[in-house]
This record gives C-alpha cells, sequence and structure tokens, in this order.
C-alpha cells in the first residue's frame, strides 16, 4: 500500500513538473510589440530543404510598426499599409482584415525587448500528406 501511494505521488508529481516545464516563459502583450521592428534575417524550411536570407542592414527593407493597440503599418519608403493584429494566448498573433478575416497567423517563438521570432506556417507546395512548409523571421527593433 505505501509502495503504491509513493508510486502515485511520484507520478504527480512528475505530471506538474511536465506541465509547468511546458508553458511558455513569456507573455506578449500588443503593448509589449510598441515601436518599429525590421527583419534580421530570414529561415525557410521546405519538406527537408533549409535556406536562410539575412536582410542587408542598409537595405530597403519593410519596417513594421506595432503602436501598441492592434494596428500594424507595414512602412517602404512612401508607401505604408496598415493592418490590424491581435495577441492570442500570450505566444501567437495574427493578422486580421477590415472584415475580420485572417490574413495571417503567426507562433510567437522568442520575445524579449529588442527581439521577436515569429513562424508562419505555410501551405505545402505538392498535394499529398507528409509535407512540413515553415517560415521562421528575426526582428530586433529598427529604431
Amino acid at each position: 500500500m505505501t509502495k503504491y501511494i509513493g508510486t502515485k505521488l511520484y507520478q504527480i508529481a512528475l505530471l506538474v513538473l511536465l506541465m509547468v516545464g511546458c508553458q511558455p516563459k513569456f507573455r506578449v502583450t500588443e503593448v509589449d510589440l510598441k515601436g518599429a521592428w525590421k527583419t534580421d534575417s530570414i529561415y525557410s524550411y521546405t519538406n527537408g530543404f533549409v535556406e536562410t536570407k539575412t536582410v542587408p542592414k542598409n537595405s530597403d527593407e519593410i519596417i513594421y510598426e506595432y503602436d501598441g493597440f492592434g494596428t500594424m503599418t507595414m512602412r517602404k519608403e512612401a508607401e505604408a499599409r496598415p493592418v490590424r493584429y491581435q495577441i492570442i494566448n500570450g505566444d501567437s498573433m495574427q493578422y486580421v482584415g477590415k472584415t475580420g478575416t485572417v490574413l495571417s497567423s503567426y507562433r510567437i517563438l522568442h520575445f524579449e525587448p529588442g527581439k521577436l521570432v515569429l513562424r508562419k506556417m505555410n501551405k505545402p507546395l505538392f498535394s499529398g500528406k507528409n509535407q512540413l512548409v515553415y517560415e521562421i523571421r528575426r526582428f530586433s527593433l529598427a529604431r
């Protein structure tokens, strides 16, 4: 009987540790993203093929400016395009169109002040199963 109770306590303790260990170590809010962000690098994975691109520092890149209240404006030279964004459960983000349709979904892989890493799952290139296509973008504050 004592051995049974000890085994059950061990299993419960292990389950609690696993649940705590699987929780994200950060919880991002809309306000956390406030600022102008630039892309540092893009990692693309397509069914086992990998490509990494580094964005040059002085390139004509897109700046993603988050206002902290749910609006992100993409800026490149004189052009600006606003889009609504929302944080979901502190570890995911969606861009939402004017009608409420989801334009893009991202998983927040890492966040710390001045650094952001997002993963976007992409559609498979071919029909069929067992395909994995995604993109990971690393951002830093532009100014």
